[in-house]
């Protein structure tokens, strides 16, 4: 035989007045909710309805032992904070609207800045500091956009006359060169000629487009797997568009493989669709097959951001 327990039942204009004993619990058949009641209060305490209950789905935010406010949605005040995985890695996000917005990490003192880490105003990864809050510094700025190495080899017996583009390569994305951007390209070599080598020409190519070229020049003879590097600065003098401006220029020259030209030969500026991807190309020419054996490997190629 089945048990029914009923509670006391009042509508909510008698229950609104009434003190009910400690622990007593009546129902309100106004409103339909439980009235819980202390033996002082009168109306007791009313327990909220379910559709009563705010979800926590698109809330306007969340504060857990403090109030959040309309800039920091989530605030908590607590000793500590704990993300803790379920049985595989944890990964926190912190993600931005545009290149010129910030997503970083920032450590105060009484709600002051003293250390900030993250992208600040740009797409690079910085770590600054500030002893006020208002002046700050940066401590690494990290511009690296790719560091490749062992790369293949140019041979005068089987290249001559011919650009040889190396293996190593860069793919700059779709409207990174914006006015303004520069960066510096890195190729380090290792050098072996002969006894006559030919002349030899360093290019650099944003796609099929030759942005920049060294004259050529001989390098010492009989010299074997001798170090060298050059350097380019590309400048975007327009924004990204199907053939906007860039102007490339020669910061540093091969030393001790030869005397080659500091400048580039190649008319600036030079017209490159920066609005789409862009292979960047490392290439050398050999003017001839030379004497002996002449070889220049691309060792390391280096993609940096200045800003």
């Amino acid at each position: 035989m089945s048990v029914q327990v009923k509670r006391r039942r009042e509508a909510a204009s008698f229950l609104s007045t009434y003190v009910g004993a400690v622990g007593e619990l009546l129902v309100d058949t106004t409103a339909w909710r439980v009235q819980v009641h202390d033996g002082a209060t009168a109306g007791g305490h009313p327990v909220a309805l379910l559709s009563e209950v705010p979800s926590l789905q698109n809330a306007p935010g969340v504060g857990v032992n403090t109030s959040f406010d309309v800039t920091n949605k989530l605030a908590v005040k607590s000793s500590a904070v704990l993300f803790d995985n379920i049985g595989h890695g944890v990964q926190f996000k912190v993600n931005k609207s545009a290149g010129t917005d910030t997503a970083s990490l920032l450590y105060q003192t009484g709600y002051s800045g003293r250390a900030e880490m993250g992208l600040c105003g740009d797409d690079n990864f910085h770590l600054k500091t500030s002893a006020d809050g208002s002046t700050w510094i940066d401590g690494i700025v990290q511009r690296t956009l790719s560091i490749q190495n062992s790369g293949d080899v140019n041979d005068s017996s089987s290249g001559a006359g011919l650009d040889h583009d190396y293996s190593l390569a860069f793919s700059i994305p779709p409207n990174f060169l914006r006015a303004g951007r520069t960066i510096r390209v890195s190729a380090h070599y290792r050098v072996t000629v002969g006894s006559a080598p030919p002349l030899l020409t360093h290019k650099i190519k944003l796609g099929s487009v030759i942005v920049g070229q060294t004259g050529g020049y001989t390098p010492n003879p009989g010299e074997t797997n001798v170090q060298a590097a050059v350097s380019w600065l590309i400048q975007a003098i327009a924004d990204p568009s199907g053939a906007s401006g860039i102007e490339c220029a020669l910061s540093s020259i091969p030393s001790g493989v030869g005397s080659a030209t500091n400048t580039s030969v190649t008319p600036m500026p030079v017209l490159v669709p920066t609005n789409g991807a862009l292979a960047l190309e490392i290439s050398t020419l050999w003017a001839s097959a030379g004497t002996g054996v002449n070889q220049i490997k691309l060792s390391q190629l280096i993609i940096e951001a200045l800003n």
